[in-house]
This record gives structure tokens, sequence and C-alpha cells, in this order.
């Protein structure tokens, strides 16, 4: 165990009493009591434990290396005082609660591998987690004076990010940019930084933009005592930034002490120039794929994509940067371009970023998506998709594809599985995606028609995170198939006056309206969807349910017709949905099923 552990015990004594384990019961009771225990020792003898509000979980955590100097500082202390007090039993007693407070935090260590972000309890049935050095790349300051260069240093956040991810994805965990980027001008300590992504080195560091160079700042900070393990500022010529990125990315293994294999530092090695106008385009076109508003960020980054591809036809990242922002536009829930039109630009994208760099994991994961999604190729798909995984087993995104893919073929526990390393890897490296897998998970047990299990995830992913839409469209979709149509109306119309008009909570409504006997209220939702559909791309798939739940089987399976014939992303879970049970029987859809060329 290092100096720069901690022990978080957030919330333990509720999340354990939940999982109704025998073996942790007695625990459960005892880290209840005790972490009340901990909380007045702080005060009463200097305990060094520390207490960390987020939202409404609270986490109670402390280090090693803190409890260790508390220790060798009141030992004698506290021998005198049980000497003074052993004829009263209190020496005892007050050994006692030390060891008890030690179990605490050991029992705390060992259960909890510092997922102050988990709020649930499941994953005291995984299997124990490899530790991994954990960093966070903190947003570079941008020391240019000019705000229009912000793109830049937030680009090369994320491409030191990049950089070290690739390192050695299974020793180093590298806290992803949706998470890291939440602590720009967030004005905290490293010391709480630290504590509250619980990683053990901090990499900071500043840009500063001037013509064709650029100067780094960069400084490496460990967790544990704050100690500067390495610092440097290099200016460079913007064609060798690259080269830059790569010294970077060098020092901060040799200062972790991350034994590199000879194939990792060959690839360090093999850096090339790149056309300064190219990599400018391609930091923009990044910069505005995170934010992933179809309308605006998209569209607009396959523009800056697009150029730095001009610019550069051999620059492999830009291609992958296309192919993900066509798939993004065409899948669910964006559906902001016709498949027809959006996946094949993806598929030739991602196909000419891999023959440039085969290693490239989000080209590998763009084009098991078009394969899955559009091609209905799912042998396929699921090569492209282990591939991305086997290039970087952090990349969260395509282990959720692949999970989508494994419910279609109705492998469900390879499919829980692949939701389980997608949580994982959130829980380790990027806690803002946390809230995503739960309702992937809540998805998963819905789709095994498990309602009651997949309501209880839903409700978990909700109070991870209220403002995202998606766990309360799976909570709606398990009530109705529990007969629940009032709560689901209710959860769906709160839903849209909070998020707008998504297709998916539009389809939903229109269902449960339809469920419901609504039929007027169903029917205007069908003539909204059509209405939209003149304007921009809807599926048929999401205009299907509402006729069939109103009894017009031969309408919901033209609707059906026409997303097979759109190539529309999400029909294959109609092998799995329970909303299309009463067409199972039908000749017209299971045609349908036998051309998706689905298994059996």
């Amino acid at each position: 165990m290092s100096n720069q552990d901690t022990f978080p015990a957030s919330k333990l004594g509720h999340s354990l009493a939940e999982d109704r384990l025998d073996s942790w019961k007695e625990i459960a009771s005892y880290l209840k009591r005790e972490v009340r225990t901990v909380q007045r020792w702080e005060k009463t003898i200097g305990l060094p434990v520390h207490r960390l509000q987020v939202d409404r979980q609270g986490t109670v955590y402390a280090y090693k290396s803190e409890l260790d100097a508390w220790f060798r500082e009141r030992q004698a202390q506290l021998e005198v005082e049980a000497k003074h007090e052993e004829n009263a039993g209190a020496s005892t007693k007050l050994q006692m609660r030390l060891s008890m407070v030690g179990g605490l935090l050991a029992v705390a260590m060992l259960v909890s591998v510092g997922a102050y972000f988990a709020g649930n309890s499941r994953w005291l049935h995984r299997r124990p987690i490899a530790q991994k050095i954990k960093l966070v790349v903190l947003p570079f300051q941008n020391l240019s004076g000019d705000s229009a260069q912000e793109y830049f240093s937030d680009g090369m956040t994320e491409e030191m990010i990049t950089q070290l991810g690739r390192l050695q994805p299974e020793r180093l965990g590298v806290i992803a940019r949706t998470s890291a980027m939440m602590y720009k001008n967030a004005h905290k300590s490293t010391p709480q930084i630290c504590r509250e992504l619980g990683v053990d080195y901090v990499l900071e560091g500043s840009v500063r933009r001037a013509d064709d160079r650029a100067r780094i700042t960069a400084q490496l900070i460990q967790c544990s005592d704050q100690t500067h393990l390495w610092a440097d500022s290099s200016e460079r010529d913007m064609v060798n930034i690259l080269s830059l990125q790569a010294d970077v990315a060098r020092a901060i293994a040799k200062n972790i002490q991350l034994e590199l294999t000879p194939q990792q530092q060959a690839r360090l090695a093999a850096t090339r120039t790149v056309d300064t106008a190219a990599y400018e385009a391609y930091m923009k076109g990044r910069t505005r794929w995170f934010k992933k508003t179809p309308e605006e960020d998209l569209e607009e980054s396959i523009e800056h994509f697009s150029q730095a591809i001009q610019k550069d036809p051999t620059y492999g990242p830009a291609y992958a940067g296309l192919a993900d922002a066509y798939a993004l536009l065409a899948g669910i829930p964006w559906d902001a371009q016709a498949p027809e039109e959006a996946m094949p630009k993806a598929r030739s994208a991602a196909q000419k970023a891999l023959e440039l760099d085969g290693s490239l994991a989000d080209a590998n994961d763009a084009l098991g998506f078009v394969r899955y999604s559009y091609d209905r190729d799912w042998q396929g798909a699921e090569e492209q998709y282990k591939r991305a995984i086997l290039a970087n087993p952090n990349l969260f995104l395509a282990h959720l594809r692949y999970s989508w893919l494994l419910m279609t073929m109705e492998r469900r526990a390879e499919a829980q599985e692949q939701v389980r390393k997608a949580e994982d890897v959130a829980r380790q490296i990027d806690p803002a995606g946390v809230v995503v897998a739960q309702a992937a998970l809540a998805e998963a047990f819905y789709f095994s028609r498990n309602y009651d299990q997949a309501i209880q995830e839903s409700h978990k992913a909700i109070d991870l995170n209220p403002y995202f839409f998606l766990p309360h469209f799976y909570l709606a979709q398990a009530y109705l198939q529990k007969g629940m149509s009032a709560e689901a109306i209710n959860e769906l119309e709160k839903a849209r006056s909070s998020f707008g008009d998504i297709l998916l909570l539009d389809m939903a409504l229109g269902h449960a309206y339809g469920l419901a006997g609504r039929r007027v209220e169903a029917l205007n939702m069908l003539e909204h969807l059509q209405e939209l559909a003149k304007h921009r791309y809807v599926s048929g798939l999401y205009m299907a349910g509402i006729p069939l739940r109103l009894g017009d089987t031969d309408r919901a399976l033209d609707f059906l017709e026409k997303a097979y014939r759109d190539h529309a992303d999400g029909l294959a879970f109609l092998k799995v949905e329970p909303m299309v049970d009463s067409l199972r029987s039908d000749p017209r859809f299971q045609d349908l099923l036998r051309r998706l060329r689905l298994p059996a």
C-alpha cells in the first residue's frame, strides 16, 4: 500500500445493507456506526479524517501518510493516557476504538476502490479491479492573452490525455477529458483535486502561443505529499508539436516508474511533423466534437476535421475525428442526418484513419459502429470493437457500443459484462461517465425483461445525475411493460419539459398515450413526428410504435420497413425490444428479422 492510498468510506453502511449479502451484514452495521465515530474523533483527538460532499453523497477518507504521521506524533501521549486510565478500564476502550477505526479504514479501502462516484451497491458483486496508477491532466492554461486561442490550450490538454492514455492503459489510468475539463477555472487546490478524483499524480501546465511557435510549461505533482517530481518548459515550432508531447509523455512515464515496452518506446520515438494549419484545424474540431450538439458543434467539428485533412491528407487522427462526428450525427439519440448520408462518410473516414494508423482505437470503434448500425455486419462489428478495446482498454464508448451489439445478439451475460467494464472504466478515469453506464445497465435489464431491476437501475442513474435524459426514458419504458402507464406518462412529460424535443422521448410518450387509451394525444404525437420529418430526418422506428399501440399493425410495419430501407440506427434492437412482442408472430415482421440477418 503506497503513501498516496486513500480510504473512502462514503455511504458504505447504506450500500452494503442494500445488497443483502449475508457475509457483509455485520460489516454494514459496523460501518454505519463507526463513520460517525470517525467524524467525532476528528475533533476530539485530531484524527486526520477529511470529509467531502458531492451532491448528496458524503465521503469520509484519510491518507495513509497522514495516519502514519498522526500515530507517530501521538503514540507517546496515547500510551500515557492509556496508563492513567487503566484503573477505569479506559485503556481497553481506547485501544478497542483505535482498532475499530483502523479496521474501518482498512475495510473501506478494500471494498470501495476509491469510488465515491459509485453511489450504488452493485460493485460489491464484481471481481476485484487491479490497482492502477491514476493521473489527471488538468486543463492547460492559455497564457497567450487571446481568448480566441482557448481551443489550443484545450486541445493540448486532450492531446496529452491521449498520449498518456495510450502509454500503458493496463497500468496507467488517465482521467478522461470530460471529467478533467470540469476543473477548468475551478480554482480548487491540488490536494482537493487529488482527493476528489482519487488520483496519484497531477499534471498541470500552460501554453503560450505566438505565431508558429508554442511554449509549453508543465509540472508533475505527486498527490501523497505534494512533491513536484518533474517540471519543464519547452518551446518548439508548431510543426514539431507532436514530438514535444511525446517528450512530456516519456518524462511522465519515467517519473511515475512506468516501464514502457520496446513497442511503446518506439511509438513515442516515431513522432512526425505536422502541418501547422492542419493541426490547428484538428484541435478546433476536437474541441467542438466534445460539446456534442448536432445542430452546431458536431457539424462544425466536421468542417474543421475536413479542413485538417485538406491541409494534411496523411494525418490519421483527423480522419478518426471525422468518422466519430459522422457516426454520432446519424445515430441515436442525435439522428441529425439520414444514415445513408452520414454513415458511408463515417466508414470511409474510419477506414482511411486505420490505413494510416491501425492502432487508433477511436477509428476502430467508429468503424465498428458503422458496421453494426448501418452495414448490419454483426461479425465485422464485433471484430472492430474488440480491436478498439485491445488498442485502448479504457475506451468507454467502445465497451458501451459492444454491449449494444451483444444485447441484439441475445448474449445477455456478455452484454452486461461489457456494461460493467464500461462502468469500471468510468469509475476509474471518467466519473462523469458513470451515469451513462448506469443507464446502459438499466437498458440491459429492460431488454432482458427484468423490469423491476431496470426500474431500480434507472432510479440509481437519476440519483447520480437527474439532468441526463436516458435514465428517464428507460424508467418510463419499464413502467409501460409493467402496465404502469400513468407513471410512465408522468415521467416522460416531465422529461420532455426538461430536455426538449428528443425523439426518443417523443416516441416513448406516444407509446404511453396509446397504451393508456389516450388515442387523441397519441395521434397528436405521431403527427408531431411526421411534421418534424418534413424538415429533418426522423427514423420510421420512432413512429412505428404509436400505430402499433393503437391497433394499426399494417401502418406500424410500414414505418418499420421505411426504417429498414434507411438503415436506421437501433433497428437491430427489434430482436429483443419488448414493445414489439405483439408483432413477433406476424409474417411481415418475421421476414424483416430474417433480412436483418440476426442470429436465430
